[in-house]
């Protein structure tokens, strides 16, 4: 009887843990997703995107290397994004209120509350916050597993609506796409 009581124990204790690895590897994704920053803070969300040059995709890497995206409220461009000349880097430039900085759309070494990001993240098209909206409302990023270097997923904004609302497609999924709120995954668990 004591034989069965401890295998049982144990075997449950095993299957405890594995449970939780698992939800914490799940939970460390969309923590990581929550505290996502935005390159672009304009004033109102809307307004219209124009690929003012085209855009050229690097021919190694999910960013691009040249062309221009212009983002328009009430007719007047209030940020442009300058992907560069071609030359395989993974810089862009911003050009707002008439000062330029550049920001990274690759990202190999990310931090989450001191610790390592388990994944490295390209930024496909540059996330955008608006300053009359609590969420990202545009953008394209996708995450790298930093072990293996396989594709995880890619996280669709929208279309610079102020919503809560963004697209996940995933590689355990076959690519399929499921829309969910960014409330969800932000305030939805207590973090560590």
């Amino acid at each position: 009887m004591k034989k069965t009581f401890l295998s049982i124990a144990a075997i449950s204790t095993l299957f405890l843990f594995s449970c939780n690895k698992e939800t914490n590897e799940i939970d460390s994704f969309t923590h990581e997703l929550a505290l996502e920053s935005a390159q672009i803070i304009l004033p109102t969300s809307g307004g219209e995107l124009v690929e003012s040059e085209p855009l050229v995709k690097s021919a190694n890497n999910d960013y691009y290397t040249s062309g221009k995206l212009d983002y328009i409220q009430n007719g007047e461009i209030v940020a442009q994004v300058d992907f560069g000349n071609g030359e395989e880097n993974s810089t862009a430039q911003l050009l707002k209120d008439g000062n330029v900085t550049t920001f990274d759309l690759k990202k190999d070494d990310s931090y989450y509350n001191g610790k390592k990001s388990k994944y490295k993240k390209v930024i496909v098209k540059p996330l955008i916050k608006s300053e009359d909206c609590d969420y990202i409302i545009y953008g394209i990023i996708k995450y790298y597993s930093i072990k293996t270097g396989k594709w995880v997923a890619t996280i669709d904004f929208g279309d610079r609506t102020c919503d809560e609302w963004a697209t996940k497609t995933t590689a355990d999924d076959n690519g399929n796409e499921y829309t969910f709120s960014l409330d969800d995954w932000k305030y939805g668990k207590d973090w560590k």
